[in-house]
């Protein structure tokens, strides 16, 4: 989730093995795609096949629509959110002078732009979901370090700052709402909390380390660099492994501990439903 420096632009010229420099190969032409009409006429046969099997009934808690109708105020709670977190982490690197989240269309809150593909269909079908890591350059940055710093604690400072924001609309406006809609407000507010305090955990490439690595000094950087490299494999390990989760599981509990009891009061409700 967190903002990903990125890597150097590729040249236009490349050395060949005599040290002079050569064209670049043009790119092979891409292969056809399928058209938009192919998939309209795709998912509309998926949706015959699945009503043939009966699976299409809402009313059904087994059936496709039955499981999607449960499951939605958790998607759109989490691609509201990993929307917010992502451009967060663009618009706070603009304003320390990287240019990168503009130049590739991602400095917006458009949510197909900040979605990856494995991680929306883990929204759908697992208990977890993740989004695009947003490019920044520290090197176009006023200030490289603090730019860093900030950026990465811009995720999860915008996802606080949505969920009191939505909880303090339904204290205002609660008495006017279907109570059908306190599902999805609950469910958006303890995804934002969620998504905030695990991005805090100083482990890459979470926005905790981000944030930890940009205000290091020189020497404690070149110690925390490895951690680059194989810190998604000690995160997996702290999520899958029975020796180490409750490590995360202390972390989290923590944050929840301290953010959802003020947040309760902001909207006057309870939020307690996982």
């Amino acid at each position: 989730m967190c903002a990903q420096p990125a890597p150097p632009d590729r040249p236009a010229v490349l050395p060949d093995n005599t040290g002079r420099a050569t064209p670049e190969v043009p790119p092979r032409a891409p292969r056809s795609r399928i058209t938009p009409i192919q998939w309209v006429g795709l998912a509309a046969l998926l949706l015959l096949l699945l009503n043939q099997m009966g699976l299409l009934q809402l009313s059904n808690p087994t059936s496709a629509l039955g499981l999607l109708n449960a499951q939605l105020p958790r998607f759109v709670g989490l691609v509201l959110a990993i929307t917010v977190h992502e451009f967060s982490h663009g618009f706070v690197a603009t304003l320390f002078g990287d240019s990168l989240p503009r130049r590739v269309g991602r400095l917006t809150l458009n949510p197909l732009k900040h979605l990856d593909p494995i991680g929306t269909l883990m929204i759908l079908v697992g208990p977890i979901g993740w989004g695009r890591p947003m490019p920044i350059n520290p090197a176009e940055m006023r200030n490289p370090n603090l730019g860093w710093a900030m950026s990465s604690l811009a995720g999860p400072v915008s996802n606080l700052l949505a969920a009191t924001l939505v909880a303090a609309l339904y204290a205002v406006l609660s008495g006017s709402l279907d109570p059908v809609v306190f599902r999805y407000v609950a469910t958006y507010i303890l995804i934002n909390v969620l998504l905030a305090v695990f991005n805090l955990i100083p482990i890459p490439p979470l926005d905790g380390f981000g944030f930890v690595f940009g205000l290091a000094p020189q020497p404690l950087k070149v110690l925390l660099l490895p951690l680059q490299r194989y810190g998604m494999f000690i995160l997996l390990a702290m999520l899958f492994l029975p020796q180490l989760r409750p490590v995360m599981d202390t972390f989290i509990g923590t944050g929840l501990q301290l953010i959802l009891p003020p947040l309760e009061d902001v909207c006057g409700c309870s939020l307690r439903l996982a």
